[in-house]
C-alpha cells in the first residue's frame, strides 16, 4: 500500500490530546520531517485530513501549526487552495543564504571564545556522522547531519534569537535543493566543517566565519545551478 507524503509519526500515542500546543508541535514535526527527508516536495498541497490523522491532532491544531509553518517560510497559505509547501525562487534562495551567512558568522564569532570540551565533542560527533554517511552513499542522512552541524554551533553561541532564526532558515534548505533524497552529488561540506571546527577549537572566530562563509557561498551556487537545471528539464518535458 502506498503511503502519503506526510505519513504518520511513529511514536504518536493515540491517547494524546488532539488539541493544544503539543498537538500543534506534532503537526509541525510531521511536516518538517517530511520536507527534511524529501518525502514532501515543493508545491505539494498539504491535506488537512492527512495531517490530523498523521499527527493525531484536531483541525484547529493543524491550522495553528500551518500558520506557524507559514511564518517560518516553509508553507504558503492561499485562500480557496489551502496550504502548499513553499517553492523557492532563485531570489528567495539568495536571500536565505545571505541571511545565513550574516547570522552564522555572528554565531561563530560569539562561540569561538566560549567553546568547551562538551561542545567541541558534540560538533566532532556530528562531523563524523556526516563524513561516514557521505562515504557510504547515504546522501539524505549526510545532508541531515550537515544541517545539524550548523544548527548545533548556532545553539551553542548563546543567543537564542539567532539560534531560533537559524533553525527556521536551515529548515528551508531541503526546499532549495534538487528534489531527490538520494540524488548523487559531488558537493560535500565535510572539509569546510572540519576547517570551521578546527578554527573554533583554536578560538579563532574570524577564521571559523571565513570557512563557513566560503561553504555557504559555494552551497548557494550549487542550489542555483540545480534550480536552473530543474527549470530546463521541466521546460524540456513540457515540449514533449
Amino acid at each position: 500500500m502506498s503511503q502519503t507524503p506526510t505519513q504518520t509519526l511513529p511514536d504518536t500515542d493515540p491517547g494524546l490530546s488532539k488539541s493544544g500546543l503539543d498537538a500543534e508541535e506534532r503537526v509541525v514535526r510531521l511536516v518538517m520531517e517530511g520536507i527534511g527527508q524529501h518525502r514532501i516536495p515543493p508545491g505539494h498541497r498539504l491535506v488537512e485530513r492527512e495531517l490530523t490523522e498523521g499527527a493525531h491532532a484536531n483541525r484547529q491544531a493543524v491550522r495553528n501549526a500551518l500558520l506557524r509553518l507559514s511564518q517560518a517560510g516553509l508553507v504558503q497559505l492561499t485562500p480557496n487552495r489551502g496550504a502548499t509547501v513553499m517553492q523557492c525562487t532563485p531570489d528567495m534562495t539568495r536571500q536565505i543564504m545571505q541571511a545565513r551567512i550574516i547570522n552564522e558568522g555572528a554565531a561563530l564569532r560569539m562561540l569561538a571564545p566560549r567553546l568547551d570540551e562538551a561542545g567541541s565533542g558534540r560538533l566532532q560527533q556530528i562531523l563524523r556522522n556526516e563524513a561516514s554517511a557521505y562515504d557510504e552513499g547515504r546522501i539524505s542522512e549526510a545532508r541531515h547531519f550537515s544541517r545539524q552541524f550548523h544548527i548545533a554551533f548556532t545553539e551553542m553561541a548563546g543567543n537564542e534569537m539567532i539560534a531560533r532564526f537559524m533553525r527556521e532558515l536551515i529548515a528551508c534548505q531541503p526546499l532549495l535543493a534538487a528534489w531527490d533524497r538520494d540524488r548523487p552529488s559531488s558537493f560535500s561540506g565535510v572539509i569546510a566543517h572540519t576547517k570551521t571546527l578546527a578554527a573554533l577549537q583554536r578560538g579563532d572566530g574570524a577564521e571559523a566565519e571565513a570557512a563557513n562563509t566560503e561553504l555557504l557561498c559555494a552551497l548557494e551556487r550549487e542550489f542555483l545551478r540545480e534550480s536552473a537545471e530543474r527549470d530546463v528539464g521541466g521546460r524540456a518535458r513540457g515540449t514533449q
